[in-house]
């Protein structure tokens, strides 16, 4: 028996080094011989992590038969469950572990973690305030905490839980990240960009960082004899938003260059944004100097009283706004819609609607809908009844994205749209547009306006309740018929 004992405290220590595949062989062998409960529950624990979620529930269930009072073994077997989706299941193993043990920090964290993801906040915070008075030191309670507090918008508290979680572990990077964004978000730019500087250490974040051997620009040094490069990061969105800041490093620098998605290339060219615009995977020409383009709020100082063009800065091509002109009757109230965002929902996150919420603004009298979806959504066209007016525009962006899209806005009256790109593009442009947010919605919006300091042609409708786009499009059809009566 000591020579079983001894190759399960190796198995141990294997595991806890990240060593699980050979931790993992270990552990079988052993149970050949015996199978021990704890052995059971901590095979189960790797399978899961090597997404083997049922062969992890069937260990831990035959772990929990040998030793039905194991309040670890419980805990670990809700988080497999919530994996799978069996949410009542994995309530009943936490709080089946919080009774055979009180003192269980884990089992009450996971628990306030999944009362957080289906959305029972207030039932989260209070497990995670169980978990920190068991466990002082829990500093991804703190953060966790914090998060539901964001999601009930009582910042000033969340940004606390984050200083608490940062005095535990300074270097925790998901706080200082979680931080930025709900400092930005309440309009405290001057520590938001700051701490938004350590948003590639967070976990999840969807741009990895680029490493270049030429220097990052500290937004100080002289730019006159340089040439900098400037580099996109995260979404089309985010790099049609924050693309007007290329327009002041432009008079900075000897020479400045962009790179960014290739879907943008084409659209930026066009609009005589740059000569020296190259793609993601296109050969760069030689820079001096580097600097992301999410990086350049922070380097100049933005505030919400100095954000650059807010009106206008993306001008389409005068020609092809001529072309798509003849398409618009003036005599209509011209409004292009976009209601899909991505069709993933780890990705949308609440910010699409459906198309049939439009239905009765199709119907008001001497407008016209035009729809400026592509890809995503589409499908959602051909399950409404005839009586939807909706006018499909066809050929739309064939030589490159956005070309078209751009000169159609610029010849509408109105843009309304959900969180995406189109957004982005319509404000830049200048063009009118509403702007339509779930409760709550990203950091750039700020919290409880109607306007955006980002763009001035935005005006924004934001649910009262998550998930109600009813209310939202009432208020957006008042509006309209408002609108329009202006204009005769």
């Amino acid at each position: 028996m000591d020579d079983y004992n001894k190759l399960a405290l190796k198995a141990v220590d294997l595991q806890k080094q990240n060593k699980s595949h050979e931790a993992k062989k270990i552990y079988i062998d052993l149970l050949k011989i015996d199978r021990n409960p704890q052995i059971l529950r901590l095979l189960g624990l790797i399978e899961f992590d090597e997404k083997n979620y049922e062969e992890s529930l069937k260990l831990l269930n035959e772990s929990l038969k040998i030793n039905p009072n194991d309040s670890e073994c419980y805990s670990n077997k809700g988080i497999v469950n919530f994996k799978l989706k069996n949410i009542k299941e994995a309530i009943f193993d936490y709080k089946k572990a919080i009774s055979l043990d009180k003192n269980n920090y884990n089992a009450f964290f996971n628990l306030a973690n999944l009362y957080k993801e289906i959305n029972r906040l207030d039932e989260s915070i209070e497990n995670f305030n169980e978990a920190i008075s068991i466990n002082k030191n829990l500093y991804t309670a703190y953060h966790n905490r914090a998060v539901v507090k964001r999601l009930l918008f009582k910042f000033d508290d969340a940004i606390k839980d984050f200083d608490k979680a940062l005095k535990i572990n300074p270097k925790y990077s998901n706080a200082i990240f979680f931080k930025a964004i709900t400092q930005l978000k309440i309009g405290d730019y001057e520590n938001g960009w700051k701490n938004y500087e350590h948003r590639w250490e967070a976990e999840n974040f969807p741009s990895p960082k680029r490493k270049f051997e030429q220097p990052c620009w500290n937004g100080i040094d002289n730019l006159n004899s340089k040439i900098i490069l400037i580099h996109g990061e995260q979404g089309l969105g985010d790099n049609i938003h924050f693309v007007r800041y290329f327009n002041l490093i432009k008079s900075k620098a000897k020479k400045a260059i962009l790179q960014v998605d290739k879907k943008l290339i084409h659209l930026l060219k066009e609009c005589n944004f740059n000569d020296h615009i190259f793609s993601n995977d296109e050969k760069l020409p030689e820079f001096d100097i580097h600097c992301p383009l999410l990086s350049l709020p922070s380097k100049f100082s933005t505030t919400l009283k100095n954000i650059p063009f807010k009106d206008k800065y993306i001008f389409p091509s005068e020609d092809r706004i001529s072309r798509w002109k003849k398409n618009f009757d003036n005599q209509y109230l011209n409004i292009g819609i976009n209601w899909q965002a991505s069709p993933n929902p780890d990705l949308d996150k609440g910010r699409s609607f459906k198309l049939k919420y439009f239905n009765d603004i199709s119907m008001v009298d001497k407008i016209k809908l035009y729809s400026l979806q592509k890809i995503n959504g589409l499908n959602q066209i051909n399950e409404f009844s005839k009586q939807f007016k909706l006018n499909i525009i066809d050929n739309l962006d064939v030589e490159a994205p956005f070309v078209d899209t751009a000169a159609i806005i610029e010849n509408l009256d109105l843009i309304i749209t959900c969180d995406t790109s189109i957004a982005h593009l319509s404000g830049a442009i200048g063009k009118k547009t509403f702007l339509l947010l779930q409760k709550n919605c990203e950091w750039r919006w700020l919290h409880d306006v109607d306007n955006s300091p980002w763009y001035d042609s935005i005006k924004i409708y934001r649910q009262k309740e998550q998930g109600d786009w009813e209310t939202v499009f009432k208020n957006v059809k008042n509006d309209i018929i408002k609108f329009h009566e202006t204009r005769k």
